[in-house]
This record gives C-alpha cells, structure tokens and sequence, in this order.
C-alpha cells in the first residue's frame, strides 16, 4: 500500500438553502455543483479541493476556519459578491509581496476569503 500524504481532500460548507447556495457560488465563482443527496451538493474540480454543501435547519458562522478561494480579479469578484447577495466583512487589504485579499459572508453568514496574487504590491 502506498503513504498517503495527509493533504485536504474536501471543505464542506454548512447551508440552510442548497438552491440558494449552489445559485450563489456558481455566480461567483463559476463551480458546478453535482447532486450527491437531497441534502448534499458537491464541487469537484479538475484539479484542487473539492467543495460539498451539505443543508442543515440552521447555520451558527464561525470564525475556527477561513477558507480563501483564489480569484484573477478581486474588485469584480467582491462586486459580483454583493450582487448576489454577500455583505463585505473585511475590505481589500494588501498583503506585501503576495497579493491583496478581502472576505464576504454569504447569505448564510459563512465567512469566504477572496484572494489575488499579486507579487508586485
């Protein structure tokens, strides 16, 4: 049997609404979302971590864990954010010599992190 090195191999986001949810990540970021189960929705892209939603009664947001997705353009994302009903908690903020980030909650209230590269600010 070959080591496995422990790397992470799905984050999954609890949701009150999967329509809601899947409308919402798809807006913003493209990803198609495949029907596991009545409660369960899951993002599998080629390559990278794979993203499930999984539905509950109700969602408590926390902070424990911030997941930051990589976009090209942060400004459009964090517009296309807001249409679709995401409310900015932290503005852009540079990091020097990586890029800028900035986070949104979705409509649940989980906290996402949107970050650009940028190795020249």
């Amino acid at each position: 049997m070959t080591a496995v090195i422990p790397s992470i191999s799905h984050v999954e986001w609890l949701v009150t609404d999967l329509t809601r949810s899947v409308a919402f990540l798809q807006g913003l970021f493209g990803w198609e979302f495949t029907v596991y189960s009545r409660h369960y929705r899951l993002y599998t892209p080629a390559q990278g971590t794979a993203v499930g939603l999984l539905e509950v009664a109700q969602v408590v947001p926390s902070q424990a864990t911030l997941v930051h997705v990589q976009i090209q353009n942060l400004a459009q994302s964090l517009q296309t954010a807001v249409t679709l009903g995401a409310k900015i908690a932290t503005p852009p903020t540079v990091v020097p010599g990586h890029g800028r980030y900035a986070q949104v909650t979705d409509p649940d209230g989980n906290l996402i992190g949107l970050f650009e590269a940028d190795l020249t600010v």
